[in-house]
């Protein structure tokens, strides 16, 4: 019997490994039964699920105290615990985005498989994408969420100054806990690249050429691929009126990380065809971003044609 176990345990742990080389080929792709993540994926929704509901029934108070920035709140599962940091901040700082509760929680437990998405980064970090693609769900060590939480208040306040702010939206902050494995902590984030459906290349720019070159996914393939500095070298961006507010934008950002002594950051930037329509236009990036949004959801009862 041992002998049996320790031969399907071996070609289970060979199988992964010839997924795993397979999806890093795909970039992203759903998380399944037949996948090591989709236990802990399944718990993840229905804890943040109950996180969520308890921020509708328990909103933000008006005016955020210190004991909210500290709030710690476990709540206990079947097989596991969802504990959620600084719920009540994160719950505001949804409701300035434009987000409700309601919106958020169907996002995050959503009945469809979460995705995973292999990147090239050099992170040992697991990246989910809500099955939407609108949420990313980011592994972290004990560390990075000790730093996060302990700048949690400069960075909503440099939010509230800086509504335009292109800095990452982080908008949950979770530790899960299951009886004899290793605890996760991970982040939320909003997705910078959604809504998706037009989108053909993302970039990942980090001012400099030391291996920042990816080779691009194949003429014609459906890989999705985040491409680098060097990749983008003889193109450019026209941004017309709209350039002197982005620039200014990017140093008020870049400087915030850097009094907080964050040395490893990067601008994403996604190239997105223009309809006909849309070039004849002298139209906002705000507009272009609604219209984009209005196409890939239509009201309710509508088909898109």
């Amino acid at each position: 019997m041992e002998m049996q176990q320790s031969v399907q345990h071996s070609r289970g742990l060979k199988l992964w490994s010839g997924l795993r080389q397979q999806w890093r080929l795909l970039g992203l792709f759903e998380i399944d039964q037949r996948h090591p993540f989709h236990s802990l994926t399944c718990m993840m929704k229905e804890g943040l699920s109950a996180a969520v509901q308890n921020s509708i029934d328990n909103p933000p108070p008006n005016e955020l105290s210190e004991e909210d920035f500290k709030q710690d709140v476990t709540q206990i599962h079947k097989g596991f615990r969802m504990q959620s940091f600084a719920g009540s901040v994160f719950a505001s700082l949804r409701c300035s985005l434009g987000l409700t509760e309601k919106e958020y929680q169907s996002s995050l437990s959503c009945t469809s498989c979460y995705l995973q998405f292999i990147s090239n980064s050099k992170s040992k970090a697991d990246f989910f994408l809500t099955n939407d693609k609108r949420f990313f769900l980011k592994t972290q060590s004990k560390q990075e969420i000790k730093f996060l939480l302990s700048h949690l208040r400069v960075y909503i306040e440099h939010l509230e100054r800086y509504p335009h702010s292109l800095l990452v939206k982080f908008v949950g902050v979770h530790r899960i806990k299951v009886p004899r494995r290793r605890q996760k902590y991970f982040i939320i984030m909003q997705s910078v690249f959604y809504p998706d459906e037009r989108i053909e290349d993302r970039y990942d720019i980090k001012g400099c050429e030391v291996n920042r070159w990816t080779d691009p996914a194949p003429e014609g393939s459906q890989v999705i691929m985040v491409l680098k500095d060097i990749n983008f070298e003889g193109q450019f961006i026209t941004l017309g009126q709209q350039c002197s507010w982005l620039l200014r934008q990017v140093e008020i950002d870049t400087a915030f990380l850097q009094e907080l002594n964050v040395l490893d950051y990067s601008l994403l930037l996604a190239h997105q065809p223009l309809h006909q329509d849309e070039r004849s236009q002298n139209l906002s990036f705000a507009t272009l971003i609604m219209r984009t949004t209005k196409w890939v959801l239509p009201p309710a009862g509508t088909q898109r044609k």
